[in-house]
């Protein structure tokens, strides 16, 4: 999921590649940040292709802000 692909005010799950540190969204936090995430996730980097498993401590949490009014 890419930058572009975002909601404004809408909430993801956020890994960091531990090989190329680019920051990607797993998925919508549907919870709304609410929630403890209790997993580990295999996850294929897009950018490096490296390849790992992280676990819920290695998520974080992203509201993506909301569009500026321009004023």
């Amino acid at each position: 999921m890419s930058l572009s692909d975002f909601v404004p005010g809408e909430w993801y799950v956020v890994v960091s590649c531990r090989q190329c540190k680019e920051r990607h969204a797993l998925f919508h936090d549907l919870s709304r940040g609410s929630s403890q995430i209790k997993a580990i996730y295999r996850w294929t980097c897009p950018d490096c292709n490296y390849n790992g498993d992280y676990d819920s401590t290695e998520l974080e949490r992203y509201q993506h802000p909301l569009a500026s009014s321009g004023n």
